[in-house]
């Protein structure tokens, strides 16, 4: 059981609260971050890919899959302020994984395309991934596997209707 999860249920306890929580509820947390453990920022094998960090990595991930994203996009859709995103293209430009370049629409506006060695570690990243996830589902049914992902996606436009995870802070 997580660490908080337990240290808010003695809070509670020893102010005298009464804990309202589905047990379901805190049982999907706690799955929740166990997943974050193998498929967050350390990835399969205490890695996350490569060199890069999982912030880097998904924004890298943003930028090759919207051509001309701009820094203040990547930011909102990481949750972070156009500073906090500038900082991480900033490290990602410095691996050689992107450029900045101005838009062609509006010159005001910097992109971040994607540079060759950015597109091979993706491809490298995706393919491992794959095959890792592969090998965790081999011995389900396909059934089963299609629930997983049914289920997955549920839960992820839940979250992007909440707006709980994923709002941008300010400058």
């Amino acid at each position: 059981m997580p660490i908080r999860f337990i240290a808010f249920c003695a809070l509670s306890e020893a102010k005298g609260m009464e804990i309202i929580m589905n047990k379901n509820i805190s049982l999907i947390l706690q799955l929740l971050h166990e997943l974050a453990c193998y498929f967050g920022n350390r990835g399969f094998e205490g890695e996350c890919c490569e060199d890069l960090s999982l912030t880097e990595f998904l924004a890298l991930e943003m930028a090759y899959a919207n051509n001309c994203i701009s820094i203040q996009d990547i930011g909102q859709a990481l949750g972070m302020t156009k500073s906090g995103a500038s900082r991480i293209i900033d490290r990602l430009e410095n691996k050689g994984y992107v450029t900045r370049a101005r838009s062609p629409q509006d010159g005001r506006i910097c992109c971040v395309p994607v540079t060759v060695k950015g597109t091979e570690l993706l491809n490298r990243m995706g393919e491992k991934n794959t095959a890792d996830l592969e090998e965790i589902l081999k011995d389900l049914d396909a059934q089963t596997v299609d629930q997983i992902e049914s289920t997955l996606q549920l839960l992820v436009k839940a979250v992007h209707e909440s707006k709980i995870y994923c709002s941008p802070s300010t400058d």
